[in-house]
């Protein structure tokens, strides 16, 4: 249970076990309390030994944690995490080979064999040494994981149950109406999928429910049905390294509901993994559907501050106004004294998203500026990337070769690594205040070192503080090395001012500028 000491340290450990029988026993929080039978009982002990250091992924970066600050972390590095994420197909898990798998209904996918995900494409990035299950299945899933890790991708979006929704082809159980009753053996394949995730360092988004069928248990109320749901999710799967438990997609439920149900998962996971939500579109100054003209302010507004949540799933329809909304909840959390940690989960309106690479209308350059590095230079812990409803036959639902977005996942890899490899971002915050372009962004951590977005064909002013700084330019779109403007830097002298524009007069494109303290 949730506050109960679980491994985490090297060492000789104490266990105590026991099976108990008695009503409801499945979703008990403590059932020897509750004077339920214990009917066996055992005590023993194990060694926790040093990390391997042959492993990979998280298995040698260690658990992600929240920490009270505006980034995960690495539980063995301590190392700020930053998502670099892939967000569709949401149906991931509608997979050919798992047992038990079918398409009911949902939605009209014709590009895809009876409705299921078979990722042909992928089946030669399985490696020898890579896991399978039955006789060699698996292949294929596990190299589309493969492939995306080597793209430099460390996230992964997917529903684990969307009986009655949009795919209406993944769910845990026997069947989709047999919702008390869970199907061993397609659990432990996704387990196995789970632990080479796990080694991969790739993370865990795990969308419990989506906005069409979040009533589908308990009319969405904690009863016993969802409580049961959680519990085995929690008790097959959170040992796993990089799970963030998301409370829904586009969710409909009420801000006591969505508390009733952070706090259960909180009560029986004791890895206390973080826990985040989805929130409707906004569409600006429209009303869809009856929903409220500002579903975003609607859902996290009443989680500000509380115990048992911790990251708001941003999606966002507009997106040039990403930049300002992912600070307007970094600085609305941070003054309710529990910051959160804010991901941006879906961009567009439903049927565009992230394009493929050969789309007409390839929109990768305006995704980048506004909602990659928008995001980023808010301070945003990472994005996701929908892939839309219409590109098909690689679309949100239907997606079987994700190398249809390779360039793609290079351009986001590419800010990913441009942080992690010349900044600490994690002491970092938005300064757009110091520039006098407000279609530029800035991120900074004042007098030390300042980073620049400057669209193509702007140029700005940027406040800095005395003394000498250099000065050095990155290429977003390309990636790669960072241009010096001056070998040996330059002095900044009062009104300490300086003006900033394209890289030797390459005005076609967008620039990041690197000044720091020398």
């Amino acid at each position: 249970m949730a506050g109960e000491i679980f491994p985490d340290s090297e060492g000789i450990w104490q266990f105590e076990a026991y099976i108990a029988e008695g009503t409801d026993i499945g979703i008990a929080l403590n059932p020897l309390t509750e004077k339920k039978k214990a009917i066996w009982k055992s005590t023993g002990s194990f060694e926790i030994a040093p990390a391997d250091s042959t492993a990979t992924g998280f298995y040698k970066t260690g658990r992600l944690k929240y920490v009270g600050k505006h980034y995960l972390e690495e539980g063995e590095t301590g190392k700020a995490f930053l998502k670099n994420g892939v967000g569709s197909p949401e149906t991931f898990f509608a997979y050919h080979e798992f047992d038990g798998t079918f398409k009911k209904e949902g939605a009209y996918t014709p590009t895809l064999n009876k409705g299921l995900h078979e990722y042909p494409s992928h089946k030669d990035d399985w490696k020898d040494g890579d896991v399978t299950w039955g006789d060699g299945k698996g292949k294929a899933i596990i190299g589309a994981l493969n492939y995306l890790s080597s793209k430099g991708m460390n996230s992964l979006y997917f529903l684990t149950m969307n009986e009655h929704g949009d795919g209406d082809n993944v769910w845990p159980w026997i069947a989709p109406e047999e919702q008390t009753r869970y199907d061993v053996s397609k659990l432990a394949q996704w387990e196995k999928v789970f632990t080479h995730m796990d080694k991969l360092g790739m993370a865990m988004n795990v969308f419990t429910q989506e906005t069409e069928n979040d009533t589908i248990l308990n009319k969405g109320e904690l009863g016993l049905d969802r409580k049961l749901y959680y519990k085995e999710l929690v008790a097959r799967f959170g040992h796993h390294l990089g799970i963030v438990w998301n409370l829904g997609e586009e969710t409909n439920r009420t801000s006591e509901q969505l508390k009733s149900y952070a706090s259960y998962i909180r009560s029986i996971d004791s890895y206390n993994h973080p826990i985040a939500v989805h929130n409707h579109v906004r569409v600006t100054g429209k009303r869809m559907e009856g929903r409220p003209l500002d579903p975003i302010k609607e859902t996290f507004t009443p989680l500000l501050g509380y115990k048992d949540f911790e990251i708001p799933s941003l999606q966002m329809f507009d997106t040039t106004e990403v930049h300002v909304e992912v600070k307007k909840w970094l600085d609305l959390s941070k003054k309710k004294k529990k910051p959160w940690v804010v991901y941006l989960d879906e961009i567009g309106h439903w049927d565009i998203g992230v394009t493929t690479d050969t789309a007409a209308n390839n929109n990768y350059a305006a995704v980048m500026r506004t909602s990659l590095w928008g995001s980023l230079m808010a301070g945003s812990a990472g994005n996701s990337w929908y892939f839309g409803g219409l590109d098909a036959p690689n679309n949100d639902m239907a997606a079987e070769d994700f190398r249809a977005r390779d360039q793609w996942w290079s351009i986001s890899t590419n800010a990913r690594q441009f942080f992690v490899d010349h900044l600490p971002f994690w002491e970092m915050k938005n300064h757009d205040e110091l520039l006098n372009n407000k279609k530029a962004f800035c991120f900074a951590k004042k007098d030390e070192v300042y980073v620049v977005y400057l669209p193509k064909g702007e140029n700005t002013d940027l406040q800095i503080g005395d003394g000498a700084f250099t000065i050095a330019f990155y290429d977003p779109m390309e990636g790669g090395k960072l241009y010096d403007k001056q070998n040996e830097g330059w002095k900044i002298t009062k009104p300490n001012s300086v003006e900033l524009s394209a890289y030797n007069g390459q005005k076609d494109k967008d620039w990041v500028i690197v000044i720091a303290r020398k």
